[in-house]
């Protein structure tokens, strides 16, 4: 089942969400960094957007 599916299922079809790339527990630091990274870039305009 996909996120979008399960926000669905809740009854909030345009939930925000954001995709972290898996594996993760086979990564190096530097590898999980990186995807730390990308996943605050998404993350900040959802939360920020929650605050107005």
């Amino acid at each position: 089942m996909t996120a979008k599916n399960i926000a669905r299922i809740l009854g909030l079809p345009d939930y925000p969400f954001i995709m972290v790339e898996h594996p993760i527990g086979s990564r190096t630091l530097p590898e999980l960094k990186a995807r730390a990274e990308v996943a605050y870039t998404q993350a900040l305009p959802v939360l920020l957007q929650a605050q107005s």
